[in-house]
């Protein structure tokens, strides 16, 4: 093996880019052992190999660059064990995380899958529930800062002009931070378009009640929305609003 070793040279040996070489200098990670102040030539000691291996595999552990400087500048058995156990137990709490994620985007598709087939535009139908379950997001302000909002399919609830959110969950049994939007029959219909249009629709739903006494508030469930269709007007809402008797 050769006693020095170019950026260039190291770089091909790790297969990894040379900006890269460049940057960790730069952050003082990993500083060339001699530098040509004039032409900025580095040249790399041959036992410096073991400092880029060890930043690759706590790279590769998922340790961020700030963590690794950090490690490599107190390494000691007891020290590194500790470390190591750390990020085990880090490692599996996101595993377990992603898994979770997986399993909601799964359970959010199946539900676009089922609800399609079923979206009339033309008519207005009663449909029967059981109780159903949801997290509350709340108002319009805290929605967007919500992880659920991206990964269950959203409830509006509106009274009048005012409206909040949920989350609508796919459980057969409450969990215990859920809410519950209690069973019973429901006046039904669908809308497509946009959700600032939304409200002639539901006037109408109200219009075509045929004597029914309705509350004075409706759920939509969202079905197509803007993490699936980008053009707003192919947008596709179901309105249900509870029927009193």
């Amino acid at each position: 093996m050769k006693d020095y070793f170019t950026i260039g040279e190291l770089a091909n040996l790790f297969a990894i880019d040379v900006q890269t070489l460049r940057y960790y200098d730069s952050i003082g990670l990993l500083v060339p052992a001699h530098r040509d102040m004039q032409s900025g030539y580095r040249l790399y000691k041959f036992d410096q190999i073991y400092q880029v291996a060890s930043i690759r595999y706590l790279k590769r552990l998922g340790y961020s660059l700030k963590q690794i400087g950090q490690y490599l500048d107190s390494r000691t058995l007891e020290h590194t064990m500790q470390k190591l156990h750390d990020q085990s137990q880090e490692l599996k709490r996101r595993w377990n995380e992603l898994i979770d994620i997986d399993a909601t985007i799964g359970r959010k598709l199946e539900f676009i899958k089922q609800q399609l087939p079923l979206v009339d535009l033309q008519h207005i139908t009663v449909k029967t529930f059981s109780d159903r379950y949801y997290l509350n997001i709340g108002s319009e302000e805290s929605l967007y800062g919500s992880d659920v909002f991206y990964f269950h399919p959203t409830l509006v609830f509106y009274h009048g002009r005012e409206k909040s959110f949920g989350a609508y969950l796919f459980a057969s049994e409450k969990p215990p931070e859920a809410l519950i939007l209690p069973g019973g029959q429901f006046l039904c219909a669908y809308h497509q378009g946009s959700y600032e249009s939304i409200h002639e629709r539901i006037a109408y739903v109200r219009e075509h009640a045929q004597g029914r006494r309705l509350a004075d508030w409706e759920v939509n469930f969202n079905i197509l929305d803007q993490f699936v269709e980008r053009d707003s007007n192919r947008f596709i809402t179901e309105i249900q609003i509870p029927i009193l008797s």
